[in-house]
């Protein structure tokens, strides 16, 4: 059989660069020498230089695995197991499902192993790649912990405004290309422009989101307002209250979930690290604390009057975007106008998104209340609220006890079907079990796997309306009371319809959609 030979060569920062055996140069020079010992041609060497192996998001290798799909390879050559991967079981599916299932064999030279051969060591060799890659990233981690408690910079990209000094890649210098651009994020902010009205104007003066002016490689992603982007609220939110722009070093925002995923966790304010005047303020602190007051006092002021003057208001929404929509007032001659309109569409409807949804707030409010008056009327009607408040509470009580119960007994069958994997693979790699007995086996247990991590959430979910339900001040025998109330009040109070209405949604062709906390009070309208 004639092999197409890949040569794949993997380095990660963790690695010893000063280790000249395990430089990418060196990893060519074993491979090529290897092929050519053993008569084996070399397609094309697939480099990934930089690259954990605890995960195979590898750039090189994923082109690798396209190629094997293609049939340009079918066989692939490393210096050692580790190249190819160090987190035991992904790398271990790689090896003994993969590469088979496509007829690829594979070949690490200083592990002595080849799949047309076989190895009763596979298992241990993975393990203690695995334990490797556990050790190295504890001590990274401790690495880059000491370096944040420095001042270092540690990201790869530095935030918008500033780049990395040249000299030292740890220390920030400011991007004289876009000071004048932050300086006039601030500057609109002391004058008084809110985060959207900011993000609006920079837009229609076709300024770069950051993403393009980094040139970062998702920027090739963004056609939006001739390929410039389109700026957002929480973009323009995070510049204005980010203590970097005033000289001041904070890092460990976000964490990983663990030390084989890319998937970070934003972290509490508490765990922030934050050391002050590392680098070159942009803007003065005098004037960040000025918008940080600016913005508080926005927020204030918004919520209050939202609570005043609308009884719908922080109820409504977009049905066809999903976004909030706001009340906003037409000042005329002889009288005000209140009307709705999609924030999602007063900020980019100049750039062709989502329709204005504007009906007048009065009709609306008008149409809402009569609805929920007919609700409560017809749940008064029909409800025997006597024997409803004696069993309500106790019937919840029980649900969340069953399904405890349930869930507790499910999550143990679940366990022990992962570990019956874990089990069987390492039976299979000892050669206690044969290949198609391994897939049987495998194939069914995922199958249970899925189903019982489905059943799971379903569970998870009717525990939380039941708990929902047990810790609600709204209960069946509070009904009652607060149902009669709200019908004496020929105009409910903003409290009664927070308490009773969980969302209002109008959709493109103005039609109106009542979500209540409390659906139950539908069942006998139904």
């Amino acid at each position: 059989m004639q092999y197409l030979c890949a040569g794949y060569d993997r380095l990660s920062d963790a690695d010893n660069k000063n280790d000249e055996s395990s430089s990418i140069q060196s990893q060519k020079m074993i491979i090529d020498s290897f092929a050519k010992f053993n008569n084996l041609k070399i397609v094309k060497h697939y480099i990934d230089d930089g690259y954990s192996g605890g995960n195979f998001d590898r750039p090189e290798f994923q082109e690798m695995i396209k190629d094997i799909e293609n049939g340009k390879i079918n066989c692939v050559i490393t210096k050692d197991l580790s190249r190819l991967g160090r987190e035991m079981y992904k790398t271990g599916k790689y090896i003994e499902e993969y590469f088979l299932e496509h007829g690829v064999r594979y070949i690490a030279i200083n592990d002595s192993y080849d799949s047309n051969i076989g190895d009763s060591m596979l298992g241990i060799r993975l393990s203690v790649n695995d334990l490797y890659l556990r050790d190295v990233s504890k001590k990274v981690k401790t690495s880059l912990r000491a370096k944040q408690n420095r001042g270092d910079y540690i990201g790869s990209f530095p935030l918008y405004g500033y780049k990395k000094d040249p000299s030292d890649r740890h220390k920030l210098i400011v991007d004289e290309e876009v000071r004048e651009v932050v300086e006039l994020i601030y500057d609109l902010a002391l004058d008084g422009k809110s985060p959207n009205k900011i993000a609006e104007i920079l837009t229609l003066k076709k300024i770069s989101i950051p993403i393009v002016h980094k040139k970062e490689p998702r920027a090739k992603d963004v056609v939006e307002n001739d390929g410039y982007g389109i700026w957002k609220r929480q973009t323009i939110f995070s510049i204005l209250t980010n203590q970097m722009y005033i000289g001041n070093m904070v890092q460990n925002t976000h964490n990983k979930i663990s030390y084989n995923s890319k998937k970070l966790r934003k972290t509490d304010s508490s765990e922030h690290i934050i050391v002050p005047d590392t680098h070159e303020g942009i803007i003065s602190k005098e004037t960040f604390f000025k918008v940080q007051d600016i913005l508080n006092d926005r927020t204030s002021e918004r919520k209050t009057d939202g609570q005043l003057e609308y009884l719908l208001g922080g109820l409504l929404y977009c049905k066809d975007c999903g976004r909030s929509i706001r009340i906003s007032k037409d000042v005329l001659k002889k009288s005000i106008r209140h009307y709705t309109q999609c924030n999602l569409y007063t900020r980019k409807g100049k750039f062709g998104v989502c329709s204005s949804h504007r009906v007048n707030y009065d009709w609306l409010e008008e149409e809402v209340i009569e609805y929920l008056q007919d609700v409560c009327r017809t749940f008064c009607k029909h409800y025997d609220f006597s024997e409803v408040e004696d069993n309500s509470k106790s019937i919840v009580i029980k649900n969340i006890k069953e399904i405890n119960k349930k869930i507790e007994k499910v999550q143990n069958t679940l366990n022990t079907h992962k570990i019956a994997i874990d089990t069987l693979y390492m039976d299979k790699v000892h050669g206690l079990v044969d290949e198609d007995m391994y897939k049987r086996i495998y194939e069914k247990t995922k199958i249970e796997i899925k189903k019982l991590e489905e059943e799971l959430t379903d569970l998870e979910k009717q525990k939380e309306i039941n708990e929902k339900q047990q810790g609600s001040n709204f209960t069946f025998n509070k009904c009652k009371k607060f149902v009669l109330d709200y019908m004496s009040l020929r105009i409910p109070t903003k409290d009664q319809i927070t308490r009773l209405v969980e969302k209002v949604e109008i959709d493109k062709y103005k039609k109106i959609y009542v979500y209540l906390k409390f659906p139950e009070l539908l069942i006998e309208n139904q």
